[in-house]
């Protein structure tokens, strides 16, 4: 298991994660190089890009979209927010000099706002690549995480967010080795179906399981004894200048606001779980746009889908030394201060393919005691063993494939079968929430292992 033996905060770093854009997916980057290495025109760039943008099924969230129709026109409205998506794309392209604006004219434009003008005025400028954009397209021939490696290195010389975040994880001592949790309950999983909210008094009535139920998550999790009633009177001072319910509990509760409030517990705990509980001085928003994009490097791990957890868990799969010795760590980058990130990307040899097989089965014998079936679902294994050996999602799957093929031949001591139950693709599932994993060429997503082998 991994710690940081050193808490001291920030001594000379000054993280500006705030000052991000507001998309998720590293591969956004990669379809903006490639239309520019294709086109100058901005609006030429912009038409590659929305082909692109479908080519690789990149949402507008941090998940990848499943739905698009072979010949479906975009509507306006989707057009203005692939616009939007764009623009922050490329914004923050040229902020890390991937990109270089160049004005071959200057145009004349009349009767328009200054905004407007200057808006304009900004997208008639042709865009070209960079040596930094040159050199990441030729990172990303060599593959996905060397592409996602030169782009840290870009974000973490601008930003230093990922810093900030490993901290975070590893600054409070109480946390089991750098933790963080986000409980998300819905009314159901505390008892409260949408037809029992009747009255106001049964807003309150969930709201006080709800806050009971957060304070024996921060006992489990953290072993801190905390109070939450003065932060759940906050709440329901707001909820209360906010109309959503009365001072007279006996009134009569309108359930077109049921959506509404439980919203506002959701968004309300968990910023009080960032700020108050954990410490880290930005929105919800911004945490979320560095945590998926660590995801994707193999610098954290984060998931909404940990089994029996309801909720989103953190935690790091790197660590923060002045030096390390430890071959399973490879340094990603050093700090002013000679502090080094490190990533845990231990090599599958005798010891760790050991290791990993021996995880492997305990965890999935864990999860089959609790499902009663002969195939688990692959991806709760996957969350399960990269939480218990703190290794990014790509080296499990790599380790899998491997173990997988050791099993083939007879090599290993049990025995692996994956097969394929449906695939998003085949569901009604508008995102692809989680993905499949490719083994020997092929997607699975459910796992039986078994006795047998050598």
């Amino acid at each position: 298991m991994m710690s940081s033996t050193d808490n001291t905060f920030f001594q000379d770093i000054t993280p500006t994660s705030n000052l991000v854009r507001k998309f998720y997916l590293l591969e956004y980057f990669l379809i903006l190089l490639k239309s520019v290495e294709h086109y100058s025109n901005q609006d030429d760039i912009f038409e590659s890009f929305k082909k692109l943008k479908k080519k690789y099924q990149l949402g507008d969230s941090k998940y990848k979209k499943l739905t698009y129709e072979e010949d479906e026109e975009p509507t306006k409205k989707q057009i203005i927010k692939f616009r939007y998506t764009f623009d922050q794309v490329l914004h923050e392209a040229l902020n890390y000099n991937l990109v270089e604006k160049r004005n071959l004219a200057n145009p004349i434009i009349h009767g328009k706002s200054s905004a407007k003008k200057q808006t304009e005025y900004e997208r008639s400028k042709n865009v070209y690549l960079t040596i930094n954009g040159e050199k990441a397209l030729a990172e990303y021939i060599r593959g996905k995480f060397n592409f996602n490696l030169f782009l840290f290195k870009l974000m973490e010389d601008k930003h230093k967010a990922f810093y900030e975040l490993i901290k975070l994880c590893y600054k409070d001592s109480t946390l089991k080795n750098g933790l963080l949790i986000f409980p998300i309950y819905s009314g159901l999983k505390l008892g409260f179906d949408k037809s029992t909210f009747t009255t106001h008094q049964h807003v309150l009535d969930y709201s006080r399981e709800l806050t009971k139920q957060l304070e024996r998550d921060i006992k489990e999790y953290t072993n801190k004894d905390i109070s939450l009633l003065e932060a759940e009177e906050k709440l329901i001072n707001k909820l209360k200048q906010d109309n959503i319910i009365s001072d007279n509990p006996a009134d009569l509760f309108q359930t077109k606001f049921y959506n509404a409030a439980l919203s506002r517990f959701r968004k309300y705990w968990l910023s009080y779980f960032l700020k108050d509980i954990y410490g880290y001085k930005y929105s919800f928003s911004t945490f979320s746009i560095w945590i998926e994009r660590a995801k994707q490097i193999g610098i954290l791990y984060t998931t909404e889908f940990f089994p029996d957890i309801s909720g989103r868990i953190v935690f790091p799969t790197s660590i923060i030394l002045d030096s390390i010795k430890n071959q399973d760590f490879e340094i990603i980058y050093t700090y002013s201060t000679g502090e080094k990130l490190c990533l845990h990307k231990p090599k599958w040899n005798n010891n760790y393919q050991e290791e990993f097989v021996k995880t492997l089965q305990e965890e999935f014998l864990f999860l089959q005691k609790t499902r009663k079936t002969h195939f688990i679902n692959l991806l709760d294994l996957k969350e399960r063993v990269c939480f218990k050996k703190r290794i990014p999602g790509f080296i499990f799957d790599e380790f899998l494939e491997k173990a997988y093929l050791m099993n083939l031949k007879g090599e290993i001591r049990i025995k692996i079968a994956l097969e394929v139950d449906k695939l998003p693709q085949e569901t009604n599932a508008m995102y692809l929430k989680r993905e499949p994993i490719l083994i020997n060429g092929k997607y699975k997503n459910i796992i039986a292992i078994n006795y047998g082998g050598i």
